[in-house]
């Protein structure tokens, strides 16, 4: 049996991982960018927390972090709060229904969910604003590689994640 203190210090602590790297993420002070490919740590941390979160749990917290990344983000207001809980439930249902829950599964997932929220960005904020020769440019030079370098953040929050619910969960 969970008890609720221990389900209250596990959101806690996510809640905390998910400041901080919100923090590095869109703070001015330093960058972890590679070239022109930029990981969203968020997102990474957003699907490891699904993989081993309820539905509901999954969808409050990908719109929270959505509605967190809308406040600083260019993009249309809500589209990450709707995205993110989309990429959020999603990946609950896949890791439960789908694929196993292990690293690599977790990775390959990230990357699917990452695939998914950069082209439906190019499409509603990049596509129809630029040239073809500016599109494909910047699908090659900074979506495939933003994908991966998200998709390598997985690996690390997934053992976080596994270590953290192995703790408070049993």
């Amino acid at each position: 049996m969970t008890n609720r203190k221990n389900v209250f210090k596990l959101r806690l602590i996510n809640t905390l991982l998910f400041i901080v790297l919100f923090y590095i993420q869109y703070n001015g002070v330093f960058t972890i960018k590679i070239a022109s490919a930029n990981p969203m740590l968020t997102l990474a941390l957003l699907v490891t927390v699904c993989m081993f979160s309820s539905e509901l749990t999954s969808a409050i917290s990908g719109l929270l972090l959505g509605i967190f990344v809308d406040s600083v983000a260019s993009t249309p207001p809500g589209f990450n709060a709707i995205i993110f809980m989309i990429i959020a439930v999603a990946s609950s249902l896949i890791v439960k229904h789908l694929f196993n829950n292990n690293v690599w599964a977790g990775a390959a997932l990230c990357a699917l969910c990452a695939v998914f929220y950069y082209l439906l960005r190019w499409v509603f904020c990049i596509a129809f604003t630029t040239s073809l020769k500016d599109n494909l440019t910047y699908i090659m030079e900074t979506i495939f590689p933003s994908v991966l370098y998200t998709a390598v953040f997985a690996i690390p929050f997934y053992f976080i994640e596994k270590k953290l619910y192995n703790k408070f969960y049993k």
